[in-house]
């Protein structure tokens, strides 16, 4: 009660804006992140937080292939715009810098979603042990101008049950020192357990479409919208790495980044995400589809590779001693058995490898009678009619996110 009456006092300074940037135009910014040192993957937290994302349920009374889906209810820097930036634990969450008036946050950037939020003073979360969050407080802001509530307000409801609900705020917001003076954001006065526990991120910066913003009313513009007319191009373009820094720039596609030509696939952005067309998928030699097209989601925000349940099961058994487990949420097999490269046709003709090393994405405490150590699959099954190709995909290759048309470029990164 105490900090609904703070925020209700906030109210009185309300003054509705729109979201102008910088006048500087032509310009672009690049987001490093880094690998922490102690990171350890763990495929079931992993593949949990990508369930709950696109509200996946599983029935474990019922057969694993058995699905359910649910309706969705600075640090400033030079003119180069490098930060750094840290993976946290878990295994599905890169964060950068990002600073909310004049406070700087580790903040998820994710292409699978859409609201821009952050956790604030009002945010009721318990003290946890190893707890490395940063929280929003606007008392500490001199740009911060609140919106009024219950008439203005955020929620994104998932599948699992877990949620994020509260207040709308307005500040300037700057990422790779450009800034945006007025951008609608999120502030959770309630979290699920599920985002308390998750001390590693102070937030969420959502880069899909802004028909899947979650601020009422709305939808409001994500960032990427905001931004886009002081760039070079209205592009993202990632470069994302298993090992060492890995990137974001906004506002250009950098050549030298690639090799050989990009490929360029149109999006379907009806639904709000980066989807595009999928043709066959491959294990090897092995032929795993009839060639049909299907359709597949582009997400930062989700670390593994979530493709139709066919395709899955194709894939698996090409290997060894693999069985889907329960207590690991979804297919294991023993940590010596050799994976097949994973080959997938992007659009009409635009062929993609995925080496079988990375496929195997983590261990797992499970002990199988033949008493070998048991890994994690990085390929998992999304639900009928959704495929999400996550970093373990991305990571394979330099990629724009042009919102132009809007497209997908896809190339070899050197």
């Amino acid at each position: 009660m105490h900090s609904l009456v703070i925020f209700l006092l906030l109210c009185l300074s309300y003054n509705a804006l729109s979201a102008p940037t910088s006048k500087k135009k032509g310009r672009s910014f690049r987001i490093e992140r880094f690998r922490r040192s102690d990171y350890v993957a763990h495929g079931p937290t992993a593949l949990q937080k990508a369930y709950r994302k696109y509200g996946m349920l599983i029935d474990f009374d019922t057969p694993y292939q058995s699905y359910q889906t649910s309706s969705m209810w600075e640090t400033e820097t030079d003119e180069s715009g490098e930060v750094s930036a840290t993976l946290v634990q878990g295994g599905s969450e890169y964060v950068s810098p990002v600073v909310i008036g004049g406070q700087t946050f580790n903040m998820d950037f994710d292409t699978g979603s859409s609201t821009m939020w952050v956790m604030n003073a009002f945010t009721d979360l318990p003290t946890l042990d190893g707890d490395s969050r940063t929280v929003y407080d606007p008392t500490q802001s001199k740009t911060f101008k609140s919106l009024p509530f219950p008439s203005n307000y955020f929620e994104d409801a998932y599948g699992d049950g877990s949620y994020n609900f509260g207040y709308v705020g307005i500040d300037t917001v700057s990422i790779g020192g450009v800034s945006v003076t007025d951008q609608y954001f999120g502030l959770p006065t309630e979290v699920s357990s599920e985002f308390e526990e998750d001390t590693g991120s102070d937030g969420l910066v959502g880069l899909a479409f802004d028909s899947i913003n979650s601020i009422v009313p709305g939808p409001q513009k994500t960032f990427f919208d905001n931004v886009e007319s002081q760039l070079e191009q209205p592009v993202l373009t990632t470069l994302l790495r298993e090992d060492g820094v890995s990137e974001y720039e906004f506002g250009k596609i950098d050549h030298s980044k690639y090799t050989g030509t990009l490929a360029t696939v149109s999006v379907d952005s009806s639904r709000g995400y980066w989807e595009f067309d999928v043709g066959n998928f491959k294990a090897g030699d092995v032929e795993l589809s009839n060639g049909a097209t299907s359709k597949a989601i582009a997400d930062t925000g989700t670390t593994l590779l979530l493709a139709s349940s066919d395709i899955v099961s194709a894939y698996y058994q090409q290997v060894r001693g693999s069985s889907l487990s329960q207590s690991a949420n979804g297919y294991v097999f023993p940590c010596t058995a050799d994976l097949p490269d994973l080959h997938v046709t992007l659009g009409d003709n635009s062929p993609v490898t995925v080496p079988g090393a990375m496929l195997n994405f983590s261990t797992t405490s499970l002990t199988p009678t033949a008493g070998e150590p048991v890994c994690v699959g990085g390929l998992q099954e999304g639900p009928d009619g959704l495929q999400v190709f996550g970093d373990l995909f991305l990571r394979t290759l330099f990629v724009v996110f042009d919102k132009r048309g809007p497209s997908l470029g896809f190339a070899s990164p050197k």
